[in-house]
């Protein structure tokens, strides 16, 4: 009967461990896989192809701080002009409409009177006088110089002279008032209508009256805009009128059209106050724009600082929870987010306050942040 060897149970357990010691190899250092990070994200081919990643790097360039206001197209007082009739009277034709263009010397209306033809009369009438009375004038004048007659026939005739002088050029002043040339009035010429002309070029902005309706001197008939000096007013409030200046540069756009943009330059900051602590800011438009009407609401922003400094394309910054952070291309295909703190925004532009210093020569992702954003959330939910 053979012996049985009998083995430690200690010495069993280390020969099994030593088998499996054997049959596990240890990775290399270099195939190790990349602990998993809740800020780093690589794309798939696919989702590299749809994505649109464009990578670019930090700018040095000058960028302005904008301060947002409020404002609207206005026309100051000499540009906007009233139209009425000096003698008043029926309002004949007119075929004006707001918006229309209209030129300098353009007949706006015809208007009729009975007084239009008495004043043509009383002209005429005066003229004829004076034509007379000059004659007389002469005669008299000779016959006192030979002391034919008297010196008091010969004054006479000169106040009466003069007197009918005085009374045809107000006539004729009176004439010119409602656009008649006296000098070109005949008897064949007098007409029961006259013109009302535009004094300016520009274009109409109120029709007030309709055809046939009789009109007071102290009406107005129609607005007329002149396009040549038509600004922006914004409002600023006190705590920001340190910021403003002459000169400064303005960027507007209508509320009802944001997509549009228009250029414009402080001409004048105003001096006094509000009830509401703000006061009136006028801009130049640096272009004539037919498409801007008075009232028209703007939002504008002013340039207050400029500085040099580093800075991204907008969409480079993307928000992420109550901070806002960019992506930076790594070596290996992957993208990192890396928290910054961003300053003014200019033209499409932003400012990296922090920290620039480290991403100023780091190449960046300028456009598809978003996606990646999306992409490092949704990978963060699985």
């Amino acid at each position: 009967m053979g012996s049985t060897v009998r083995v430690p149970l200690i010495g069993i357990i280390v020969i099994l461990m030593a088998f499996a010691s054997c049959g596990t190899a240890e990775p290399p250092a270099d195939a190790a896989a990349p602990a998993p990070s809740g800020t780093t994200v690589t794309l798939s081919a696919d989702q590299l192809k749809n994505a649109g990643i464009v990578i670019g790097n930090a700018e040095w360039r000058s960028l302005g701080t904008l301060m947002p206001v409020q404002g609207v197209v206005d026309v100051p007082p000499q540009n906007l002009v009233s139209i009425s009739a000096p003698l008043g009277g029926y309002l004949r034709s007119t075929e004006l409409l707001p918006g229309m263009e209209v030129q300098k010397g353009q007949t706006l209306a015809i208007l009729e009177d009975t007084r239009f033809i008495q004043l043509q009369q009383d002209y005429l009438i005066a003229q004829g006088k004076v034509s007379m009375l000059t004659q007389d004038f002469e005669r008299q004048k000779a016959l006192n110089a030979s002391k034919t007659t008297s010196d008091k026939v010969f004054q006479e005739a000169t106040a009466e002279l003069n007197t009918q002088k005085v009374t045809l050029r107000s006539l004729g002043e009176q004439l010119r008032l409602i656009g008649v040339d006296p000098t070109a009035l005949t008897a064949e010429s007098i007409s029961r209508s006259v013109a009302l002309r535009s004094p300016i070029h520009g274009w109409v902005a109120k029709v007030n009256v309709n055809i046939g309706r009789y009109v007071q001197p102290t009406d107005v008939l129609f607005e007329l805009v002149d396009p040549q000096d038509i600004h922006l007013a914004l409002t600023v409030f006190e705590k920001d009128l340190p910021h403003v200046r002459i000169g400064q540069e303005v960027h507007a756009r209508p509320t009802a059209h944001p997509d549009d943009e228009y250029e414009a330059e402080v001409i004048l900051v105003g001096r006094s106050l509000d009830a509401d602590r703000s006061a009136i800011v006028h801009c130049h438009f640096t272009k004539r724009h037919k498409d801007l009407v008075p009232g028209m609401a703007m939002s504008a922003t002013l340039e207050i600082r400029t500085d040099t400094v580093w800075c991204v394309p907008e969409e480079a910054v993307v928000r992420s929870g109550d901070g806002q952070a960019v992506f930076t291309a790594n070596a290996d295909g992957s993208y990192s987010m890396v928290p910054v703190t961003a300053g003014a925004i200019e033209y499409g532009m932003v400012e990296l306050m922090r920290p620039s210093d480290e991403l100023q020569q780091r190449p960046l992702v300028v456009k598809g942040a978003y996606t990646l954003l999306s992409t490092l959330k949704n990978s963060g939910e699985e």
